[in-house]
C-alpha cells in the first residue's frame, strides 16, 4: 500500500485554501486542484510499503512523538515549484510553527529511517500542496497572479497529532484513508 505521514488540517482552513484556489481557477490554467477534504501537510512520504510493517511504523513513529505538544501554525504565503515564473506545483507556506514542523518532520525522518526507509534527499519545507500544474498552454495570467498575490490564514490552525494515511490513486484523483492516528 502507498503511504504517506502528515499533520491534518481543520475544516476552517480548508474552507479558506478552497476559496483561495477558487480566485486561482480564474485564470484558466490547466491545473488539478487538491480537493478541500484532501489538504495536508506532509511530513514524510513513504511510498509503497507492505503491510506487515505497518505495526512497526506506528510503533517508532508514536515514540517519535513521545513528549510533542500540541502547537499552532498558520499557513501564509504562496508559492510554486520549481519557481512562480516556471509553476508545476502551486503551495501555500507556514509561519508560525514551521519550527515545530521541521522538528517534527525531523523526527519522523530518523525513525523511518531506523526502520528501513529511504531517507529523503531533500530538505524539508513545510507547505501545503494546493494544485499541480497540468500544461503549459495559458499559464500566463496564472503566473502573473502567482506574482503578485499573497495568503495568509484568519488564524492559526493546532498541530495535535500525526496521521498515517494510504493513498489509493485512481483516474480522478487520489483517495486517502486513514491508517492510524497518533495524538501529541
Amino acid at each position: 500500500m502507498r503511504c504517506f505521514v502528515a499533520v491534518e488540517l481543520p475544516e476552517s482552513l480548508q474552507q479558506e485554501v478552497a476559496a483561495l484556489q477558487e480566485e486561482f481557477k480564474k485564470t484558466g490554467a490547466d491545473v488539478k486542484w487538491v480537493e478541500a477534504a484532501n489538504l495536508h501537510l506532509t511530513l514524510k512520504f513513504l511510498g509503497a510499503i507492505a503491510e506487515d510493517r505497518l505495526r512497526a511504523l506506528q510503533e517508532g513513529l508514536r515514540s517519535a512523538v513521545s513528549g510533542t505538544r500540541p502547537f499552532p501554525f498558520r499557513v501564509e504565503g504562496i508559492g510554486a515549484f520549481p519557481k512562480t515564473t516556471f509553476p508545476r506545483v502551486l503551495w501555500l507556506g507556514v509561519g508560525e510553527g514551521k519550527d515545530q514542523l521541521e522538528k517534527l518532520a525531523g523526527a519522523v525522518e530518523e525513525t523511518c529511517k531506523r526502520l528501513g526507509f529511504p531517507a529523503e534527499e531533500r530538505p524539508f519545507f513545510a507547505h501545503l500542496t494546493i494544485g499541480r500544474v497540468r500544461a503549459t498552454q495559458g499559464l500566463a495570467p496564472l503566473v502573473k497572479k502567482l506574482q503578485v498575490a499573497e495568503f495568509a490564514v484568519s488564524s492559526p490552525a493546532e498541530a495535535n497529532g500525526l496521521t498515517l494515511f494510504q493513498s489509493a490513486l485512481s483516474p480522478h484523483g487520489p483517495t486517502y484513508s486513514v491508517i492510524a492516528q497518533i495524538p501529541f
